[in-house]
């Protein structure tokens, strides 16, 4: 039998990767567009992952801004009401107590019950005048003091007190604790009629934004739920992929050795019958192309046995 010559990758191999390459080439190009962003000829194409965290960070991040809009609005409004309402108490007293001198004003202790009050939870009004002059505090050391010795230490603090003594003003200054930790509060100022002396309601503005952060921090576990359970979802994902991918390979490895087989018996055939095995059986059930190549071949093979025969005939005729 004539030596066989092999050359290059055969047709099992190439029927495979023909097949399977594009398939797994697909899956990759499905499985990256569904869970990683991609940037094609500039356009940014967002995974599921980008979409839905995208979503639920977008959401949350404008309903925690709307919120703490609506929050920070409000605890200034009830700021802003408070420092009225001491104003005209404070107004009311003084009318109703003609007598009263202003050097006695910060001996009335009346007059100190009025003035000094609870904002939220840590805040309180102060009250003091046109000069600058503190005469009521919550903090028995400032009572009496030059709220001007605090212009270049509080210099936010000062340039919103100083704008009081012309009239209402508002706005927001940062204040140290004793702990060291900075944080804003809000502050309005109004005049007593009748008087020259102004009152501030001040407290710090993040504690009507609890609220807020509560949400805040429940729409942070629900994006660490989402971002846990997209995990979850993306190994369950490639474990399909891969258990399709191994079902698929199975697949065309059956089938296509189902077609390479019928070649390879049929190219034994016809190496058999060119070495002069003219009586080798044909076995080939296949139908469609296969079939008729198993056809043409045992045309062939008879008909190579006639021309042998009448060749045979002829010689022995002479």
């Amino acid at each position: 039998m004539a030596g066989k010559k092999q050359k290059g990758i055969g047709l099992l191999p190439k029927l495979l990767m023909g097949v399977f390459i594009p398939i797994v080439l697909a899956f990759v190009v499905i499985g990256i567009m569904l869970f990683h962003n991609t940037n094609v000829t500039g356009v940014k194409l967002n995974s599921l992952k980008g979409i839905g965290s995208g979503s639920l960070t977008e959401l949350s991040r404008v309903s925690l801004e709307e919120s703490k809009n609506s929050l920070d609005k409000l605890a200034e409004q009830i700021i802003k009401e408070k420092a009225l309402d001491v104003a005209t108490q404070i107004e009311i007293y003084v009318k109703l107590n003609p007598r009263l001198k202003k050097e006695d004003l910060a001996k009335d202790p009346w007059l100190k019950q009025i003035a000094v009050q609870k904002v939220g939870e840590t805040g309180y009004t102060a009250v003091h005048d046109t000069r600058g002059i503190n005469y009521f505090h919550s903090n028995p050391q400032l009572v009496g003091t030059d709220l001007h010795d605090l212009a270049e230490k509080l210099p936010a603090f000062w340039k919103i007190l100083e704008a009081s003594m012309k009239g209402p003003a508002s706005g927001t200054y940062d204040w140290k604790d004793a702990d060291g930790k900075v944080r804003p509060k809000y502050m309005y100022l109004t005049p007593v009629k009748g008087t020259d002396l102004i009152v501030a309601s001040t407290t710090y503005i993040e504690e009507f934004s609890k609220p807020s952060r509560s949400i805040e921090a429940k729409m942070k576990q629900i994006e660490a739920r989402f971002l846990d359970e997209y995990g979850r979802k993306f190994v369950l994902f490639y474990l399909v992929i891969l258990a399709v991918l191994v079902a698929l390979l199975a697949v065309i490895y059956l089938y296509s050795r189902s077609v390479v087989l019928p070649i390879r018996t049929l190219s034994e055939v016809a190496d058999r019958i060119s070495m002069g095995e003219l009586n080798t059986v044909i076995d080939i059930n296949t139908k469609g192309e296969i079939g008729l190549l198993a056809e043409s071949i045992e045309r062939m093979q008879v008909s190579i046995k006639a021309a042998i025969e009448r060749l045979q005939k002829r010689r022995e005729v002479k």
